[in-house]
């Protein structure tokens, strides 16, 4: 089976222009991999990681988060959030522009946020306490909650979420058409797209890279294009780094590699929309088989396994794996059931070669149809009726509310209602503002979410950098997408 990228990059399911006189050193300008196929589009539309990586290259967040996960200003250079909990103010700071010469104001925060929020987005599943955005003057904004959300800062830097011109509209047939205030301006030149410095950026000394061509996927599939091997790759997994050594041996191009801080990871939930799911015996039986099958191949892979819904080193997360007690489990007879199983992408395709799906199936009495799909199929995956959906995604930031709320993509459905019994328990975690308390709510949950067999963890998906010798990352802070701003030349 072909090794395919999506492995490395997958995270579910978001005018006028003024143009410079920018020279594009076509020749010389370093290559920047992957983008897909889908982009550019509406920041609004991007749902894919590597979408991600662009846009953290050309918009600003209101405010930014460190390698430690601790806030730090962005387009705002102060805020203060009121005695209850409800109301942020902040504070834009001055010499922030948009590419387009205009500069960044209180009326450009709301406009983009409103977008996210009217339009229901995939950032706007991270932003749901928000009840309104008010302008209180030319560099002031005011955030209102419906309900105090102590996560709501550090979701604030999601890419997504990144601040552009009041009145934009993205227009597929501009050459440069996403406007932001970021590091680097997105530009057409005939069929290439390059991200070029922004010269009104206001960090645009720390730029020592003016240019980098984009490299996109072959396909929607997520296949690496043939023969092109980047110069820069920010996030690759384990078996992108594979394929990306092997094509820099046969081209005798030496290759750095470097692991990344990080928490992607798959999932294996019980699906709503399926043909079973109320069936309470189907039920356990697919997803006892799915945990014993999850043990069985991540062990020969020699994965590491996931242990639950939220990611180890998140608050909420669990230590170790829950274990089940299957010794006295016994061969199911009769009719096998049929279990319709549909993988995002093919980083689960691994799961069933081999002869261990079918015997465990056969066990648990089960005859299983495993398919996959593509991001632009996942709003329509709900029609064929699988029993069980599987995903990966690294989440918006580190808290468990940078990972929960994207499952309203993967299921279909609110999460927050899937839920049902456990609905109490998770509201309860999400507005504790007591961080030892939520950590301990959001374990409990954690626990009780597998213990149901509503989910099956599958495993972590662990990530590199990879770089031509020349260039290096320069770490100055972790963020959920890196900065391009931080590679330098070294030498």
């Amino acid at each position: 089976m072909k090794l395919r990228s999506v492995r490395a990059h997958l995270a579910l399911i978001f005018i006028g222009v003024t143009m410079s006189n920018t020279v594009f050193a076509e020749k010389s300008a370093p290559k920047f991999g992957y983008v897909p196929t889908t982009f550019p589009r509406d920041v609004a539309l991007v749902n894919q990681f590597a979408e991600h990586v662009v846009l953290g290259q050309i918009l600003e967040p209101l405010v930014d988060a460190d390698r430690n996960g601790n806030l730090t200003t962005g387009i705002a250079e102060s805020w203060k959030v009121s005695q209850d909990g409800k109301s942020i103010v902040f504070k834009i700071g001055e010499g922030h522009q948009f590419s387009n010469g205009k500069p960044v104001q209180a009326k450009d925060v709301k406009f983009s946020l409103d977008r996210h929020l009217h339009e229901k987005t995939q950032s706007s599943n991270f932003v749901r306490a928000i009840k309104e955005v008010k302008v209180k003057s030319l560099l002031e904004v005011e955030i209102v909650l419906s309900e105090p959300n102590v996560s709501i800062l550090k979701a604030l830097t999601r890419d997504h979420l990144g601040i552009v011109p009041e009145g934009w509209k993205f227009d597929s047939s501009a050459e440069e058409p996403i406007i932001g205030s970021g590091a680097y301006r997105l530009k057409r030149k005939g069929p290439k797209w390059f991200l070029v410095k922004n010269d009104l950026y206001s960090k645009k000394s720390n730029i020592s890279i003016p240019e980098w061509e984009l490299v996109f996927y072959k396909n929607e599939a997520f296949d690496l294009p043939e023969g092109i091997l980047p110069d820069y790759v920010p996030v690759a997994t384990n078996l992108v780094v594979e394929e990306l050594k092997a094509l820099a041996t046969k081209q005798k191009m030496p290759l750095t590699t470097e692991e990344q801080f990080g928490f992607a990871q798959t999932s294996l939930w019980w699906y709503p929309h399926g043909a079973h799911y109320r069936n309470a015996d189907i039920k356990s039986r697919a997803m006892t088989f799915l945990t014993e099958l999850v043990e069985r191949k991540t062990e020969e892979k020699k994965l590491q396994r996931a242990t639950g819904i939220v990611p180890v080193g998140v608050a909420g997360f669990l230590p170790e794996p829950l274990k089940f007690d299957s010794k006295n489990q016994t061969q199911h007879t009769g009719p096998k059931k049929k279990l319709g199983l549909a993988g995002l992408g093919n980083a689960f395709a691994f799961l069933f070669e081999g002869d261990i799906a079918k015997q465990l199936a056969t066990k648990h009495g089960l005859e299983i149809e495993f398919y996959t799909f593509t991001p632009s199929e996942l709003a329509t995956i709900k029609n064929r009726k699988p029993d069980v959906v599987m995903a990966s995604w690294a989440g918006g930031f580190n808290d468990p509310e940078g990972f929960l709320p994207l499952l309203n993509q993967v299921l279909g459905v609110d999460f927050i209602e899937y839920l049902e019994d456990l609905k109490p328990i998770y509201q309860a975690a999400r507005v504790e503002q007591d961080w030892t308390k939520r950590s301990e709510l959001f374990r409990e949950f954690n626990k009780k979410i597998v213990l149901q067999k509503r989910m099956v963890p599958g495993w972590k998906l662990n990530t590199f950098s990879v770089a031509k010798s020349g260039l290096g990352e320069e770490k100055v802070g972790f963020r959920y997408t890196p900065r391009l701003s931080n590679v330098k030349r070294i030498n």
